[in-house]
């Protein structure tokens, strides 16, 4: 089998990291094209995996982006001619045209409703040979080559048969065996998905930090260079590890969608703030069937503190959280081994499709 793998984001990054291990291991072939975005060259780096990197140019914004899609779709193309790619993976919009162009077939991975991500659904999803998403968007069928699980991105690599957190962070973060910590996570929102879209203020931010430092050490991960007054608190570790770090966490505040599903993941108690809330199935099933984590728009921030300030007094929250978890891995599946089994069925020639249906307007 020959197989790329286009990764925009350090998220992607996890989500396909176990299936290339396996995939390198049986001796099948692997190309990684990679973004510039945040840690991600730093987390490829630490796998010793060689990889192509596509630097960004210019500044943040839809030109930019469309540009660096431009590039990769061009690079990609040229892997899949050079190596004779089968299948192509990912999540972006790239890989559609480019498997197109050199015979290969396009699997992109999506957890996002279509309605917060349009220019992938106008501009993806038509040359996509598989469109694959959780179970829970719910209300959305792109037809035959729609293929759904029941699970999340997040369990491809925080299923406990693929990850064990590591207790020796807590020695690395210099936090006592006893001590309670948190993490606060900041993201920049600079995807395209994510234009117009807003986050924590840096004043909110600062609230979030005093309340939390009443209680145990504060640690910060940010995309973005943090002012001043925040650089004490910036979280002093390797990008590779901060899923350890969220793991043995008290609780995570955040305006990122990723960290709070990894958080729900690892029966970390999250509560999030950004204008996706209430806005996309994953999360939505997270907040109210499995409790395992919290939205809040910014307009609502009052209610945010409120609650934050609750499951701080709650001694056993943590403990409540695992319950959860369970329930939600008992309904769902190891997300990489159904990966694979996908890859080696179309490397084999089978057609995954389903059923013949009518395509959702």
């Amino acid at each position: 089998m020959k197989i790329l793998f286009d990764l925009l984001h350090p998220a992607h990054f996890h989500l396909f990291k176990n299936a290339i291990a396996e995939l390198r291991q049986g001796g099948h072939h692997v190309e990684i094209i990679a973004r510039q975005k945040d840690c991600l060259p730093q987390l490829l780096d630490s796998t010793g995996w060689s990889y192509t990197l596509i630097p960004r140019r210019g500044t943040a914004g839809l030109p930019t982006l469309a540009l660096e899609t431009l590039r990769a779709a061009r690079l990609a193309a040229w892997k899949g001619l050079r190596h004779k790619i089968d299948i192509m993976a990912g999540t972006s919009v790239s890989i559609g045209p480019a498997a197109r162009l050199c015979g290969a077939r396009a699997c992109i991975f999506e957890e996002d409703d279509a309605a917060v991500i349009p220019l992938m659904v106008r501009f993806g999803y038509p040359f996509a040979h598989y469109i694959i998403t959780p179970q829970w968007l719910t209300g959305e069928n792109h037809g035959r080559k729609h293929l759904t699980y029941p699970g999340f991105h997040e369990l491809a690599y925080l299923h406990p048969r693929r990850f064990q957190p590591d207790p020796d962070i807590r020695r690395e973060l210099g936090v006592q065996e006893n001590q309670r910590y948190f993490l606060m996570r900041l993201v920049a929102l600079k995807a395209h998905h994510d234009i117009g879209q807003k986050g924590l203020s840096p004043d909110q931010a600062r609230q979030i930090l005093r309340v939390l430092a009443e209680h145990g050490r504060v640690f910060i991960s940010a995309e973005s260079d943090l002012a001043e007054d925040l650089k004490p608190y910036r979280l002093p570790i390797p990008p590779h590890r901060i899923l350890d770090a969220l793991a043995f966490a008290d609780l995570l505040v955040s305006d990122s969608q990723t960290m709070s599903v990894e958080a729900a993941m690892l029966g970390t108690p999250s509560i999030r703030c950004n204008t996706f809330v209430g806005r996309l199935s994953v999360l939505n099933v997270l907040d109210r069937h499995y409790e395992l984590t919290a939205g809040f728009l910014p307009s609502d921030f009052d209610k945010l503190l409120t609650l934050l300030n609750e499951w701080l007094r709650t001694p056993d929250l943590k403990a409540q959280w695992q319950i959860r978890r369970r329930r939600m891995l008992d309904e769902c599946i190891d997300l990489t081994d159904w990966m694979l089994v996908l890859f080696e069925d179309l490397a084999a020639g089978k057609d995954r499709r389903g059923p013949r249906q009518e395509t959702a307007q």
